[in-house]
C-alpha cells in the first residue's frame, strides 16, 4: 500500500493563512492602543489576505473588529477635539 507523502510543492505551503492571520489579530488590537490610522488598513488587509486564503471567518472578525476600532477612534477623536475647543479661555 502506498503511503501518501505531504506535498512538498511550494506554492501550496504558501496558501496557509497561519501568518495573516495572527499579523491580522496583532494589528486588529495594536488598533485599540496605538496608531489607528496605521495599523487599521494593516489588519483590514491582513484579514483580506487570510479570506483569499481560506480562513474567512477569521479574515471577517479581523476585518469588522478593525473597522469598528477605527471608527470609534474617528468619533472619540472628532467629540475630543469639539470639546477642547468649546472650552472657555482665561481672561
Amino acid at each position: 500500500m502506498e503511503e501518501s507523502l505531504p506535498s512538498l510543492d511550494p506554492s501550496q505551503k504558501r496558501k496557509d493563512p497561519k501568518l495573516f492571520v495572527i499579523l491580522g489579530w496583532i494589528f486588529a488590537v495594536i488598533t485599540l492602543f496605538f496608531l489607528p490610522f496605521l495599523f487599521g488598513p494593516a489588519a483590514i488587509i491582513m484579514g483580506a489576505i487570510a479570506i483569499k486564503r481560506g480562513a474567512k471567518a477569521n479574515g471577517i472578525w479581523i476585518i469588522v473588529l478593525a473597522a469598528l476600532v477605527l471608527l470609534l477612534y474617528l468619533v472619540l477623536t472628532v467629540f475630543a477635539v469639539s470639546f477642547l475647543m468649546n472650552l472657555p479661555t482665561a481672561p
